[in-house]
């Protein structure tokens, strides 16, 4: 009694950061349209300007940055974060978007460029779009059945794996003195790189030059290959275990309870035949 008391102290002052409950938990299917989406457009439009000569650099930024802020409050929402939290993230994402919004209208509206140098929003936007995969992972390994919001799910985390580094790699490119790739590229070969990375491909017409580029690349390897061997070993284990369940394959001893609810339905004779001792029993013939 001692410690469930505790545990509902600690309840009170410490409400659940996630729930189960909500009106878009496991709703995952926004999120992969948008994750696919995402990088579709990434891989077909450069947001970049190496020549530095018109506002697409600008506007590129303040995109991505919108893209990644509705793509984590989608994330969020659907792993079943608590709506208190909810809104206190919404605030935080409203205020950062609005002042990404002003800086960027300054960089594009005069010719002073002293504020584009003194904030760059690459790393911020790095560190939220890596955010998104954990966040997923996490209402993910809370399922005991596999069902299409699992598969949706594990989907749009796949998928944001690539989405993510793209960012790291293009604040890498913006905080290094060295480009990523040894010489400017557009941002498609961000997106090209992180998907033929994560897949293992290696084409081998890209490789990053500097030092974090490539621990950022080899990093990007290995979570892809580790999140594949992980969750398709997990999604097997639980189909496999809700077959032998369904067939009956699985013979497991019923509780307590289950047991004693099974013997009070059996007949009162059935039990006086079982309860007899052997020298009240009539003799065989």
């Amino acid at each position: 009694m001692v410690a469930a008391s505790g545990r509902a102290r600690r309840g009170i002052l410490r409400p659940q950061a996630f729930t189960d409950d909500g009106p878009y938990v496991d709703r995952f299917g926004l999120l992969l349209g948008v994750t696919a989406a995402s990088i579709v457009g990434l891989s077909l439009f450069d947001i970049t300007d190496p020549e530095g000569e018109s506002a697409v650099a600008e506007i590129g930024s303040w995109a991505a940055s919108v893209t990644v802020a509705a793509t984590l409050l989608i994330a969020l929402r659907a792993s079943g974060l608590a709506a208190r939290r909810q809104r206190f993230i919404d605030v935080l994402v409203l205020i950062g978007l609005s002042g990404i919004t002003v800086i960027t209208a300054i960089a594009l509206f005069t010719d002073d460029t002293v504020v584009d140098n003194r904030y760059n929003p690459t790393g911020v936007v790095a560190l939220l779009s890596v955010a998104i995969p954990f966040v997923v992972v996490r209402r993910l390994l809370r399922h005991a059945r596999v069902s299409s919001a699992t598969l949706l799910g594990a989907i749009s985390a796949y998928l944001l794996i690539p989405l993510a580094f793209f960012h790291v790699f293009v604040a890498i490119d913006d905080w290094s003195t060295t480009p990523f790739f040894g010489e400017p590229q557009p941002s498609t070969s961000f997106m090209y790189f992180a998907l033929v990375t994560v897949t293992t491909v290696g084409y081998g017409d890209l490789s990053a030059v500097t030092e974090a580029g490539r621990l950022a690349a080899t990093t990007l390897a290995v979570v892809g290959q580790v999140y594949l061997v992980v969750f398709v070993a997990m999604i097997v284990g639980l189909r496999a275990q809700e077959w032998r369940t369904d067939r009956g394959g699985l013979m497991l001893p019923p509780p307590d309870g289950l047991m004693a609810e099974v013997q009070a339905a059996e007949p009162e004779a059935e039990r006086e035949t079982l309860a007899e001792p052997d020298g009240d029993r009539p003799a065989e013939s």
